[in-house]
């Protein structure tokens, strides 16, 4: 058994029928960044499989099914994306060819003690009627786990097949929030129960249960913490006059949110100046920057104002906490 194998599955017989199906010669693969060192094992499974198919990796950074590159899936027959949910905000621009989202799912599971200690922190916490997420790798980890807890007497409210959340997608999540005494998350690393704390504004309890680390965790602190930063971002822009507006590409320019901030802007008699960027860091903006702009909104991904420029020196805002701004919105707004 190689390491690809050990740590995650794929469906190769279904990869084989759809190259098949539209007679595919040359074949991008796309894998998410912190799965790109299982490459060369994919490749030989897949070069030995499809032997009269030319396969290449995409090696520019792949955050989410939200960037595709156009230009480059656009010279394959077909680009087989592993790893992530389909883009479900769709895409201001055309995708040139066919695209194959592929299942990359981690062969990790949630063992008896895991999810004991889960149910005795949620009874701890009197959470009885909880909604549980994930990410895409551990989606068939929640079945099992929806039954323990219902034999616990906790009660699930959200529908499995809706489960899987992304950096910017959680709208199953807001339609529990009234009713749910808190949140389970199953993810690796803070960036998707952070996500479910803040769209909920940290008013529900959010509990992590980590599969690589084999712990379970209250984040209720961690996201209260962000959410204080992100507060004192938006008082510290509230008075900007000049306001520069970051774009991204693909699915990450957002048309509709661009012309909505814009309007805003014009409508408080505000200065705003653009920019479109496939990436967006501190050196990003510190290459545009001049004393003349005093606040930043990134349109493209609400997550790098919050998990990437939050130390930058000027405010930098997602699209939700510009409009609060430009609207006289008290309430958090996520993502926009």
């Amino acid at each position: 058994m190689n390491e690809l194998e050990k740590y995650y599955t794929y469906d190769l017989d279904k990869i084989v029928r759809e190259v098949r199906s539209i007679n595919a010669r040359k074949v991008l693969i796309q894998l998410p960044d912190g799965f790109k060192h299982y490459s060369i094992k994919l490749l030989e499974e897949l070069t030995n499989t499809l032997r009269d198919v030319e396969f290449v990796v995409d090696a520019n950074p792949t955050y989410g099914s939200c960037i595709l590159n156009t230009n480059l899936i656009s010279q394959y027959d077909l680009t087989i994306h592993f790893g992530h949910e389909p883009y479900p905000y769709g895409y201001d621009v055309e995708i040139p060819r066919k695209v194959l989202f592929a299942d990359f799912l981690s062969t990790l599971t949630l063992n008896k003690e895991l999810i004991n200690r889960l149910i005795t922190l949620l009874k701890s916490l009197n959470i009885n009627k909880v909604a549980i997420y994930t990410v895409h790798q551990h989606k068939k980890n929640l079945g099992r786990l929806k039954e323990e807890l219902r034999d616990a007497s906790i009660k699930i409210l959200n529908n499995l097949d809706n489960a899987v959340v992304m950096g910017c997608w959680f709208n199953d999540v807001l339609r529990h929030v009234d009713v749910a005494d808190g949140y389970v998350v199953v993810a690796g690393g803070l960036f998707h129960p952070l996500g479910v704390g803040i769209v909920t504004k940290g008013l529900k309890h959010v509990v992590q249960v980590d599969p690589y680390r084999g712990e379970v965790r209250l984040l209720d602190d961690v996201v209260w913490k962000y959410l204080r930063i992100r507060y004192s971002k938006v008082m510290e822009a509230s008075n900007a006059a000049t306001w520069c507006l970051v774009h991204g590409v693909e699915g990450q320019f957002r048309s509709r949110v661009r012309e909505e901030l814009i309007n805003a802007l014009r409508a408080r008699g505000l200065k705003y100046f653009e920019y479109r960027s496939s990436t967006i860091n501190q050196e990003t903006l510190r290459n545009i920057d001049s004393k003349d702009v005093e606040a930043y909104v990134i349109t493209a991904c609400p997550r790098i104002p919050i998990d990437d420029l939050q130390d930058f020196e000027k405010p930098v805002l997602t699209p939700g906490e510009a409009f609060m701004i430009l609207k006289s919105i008290s309430d958090y707004i996520f993502p926009w």
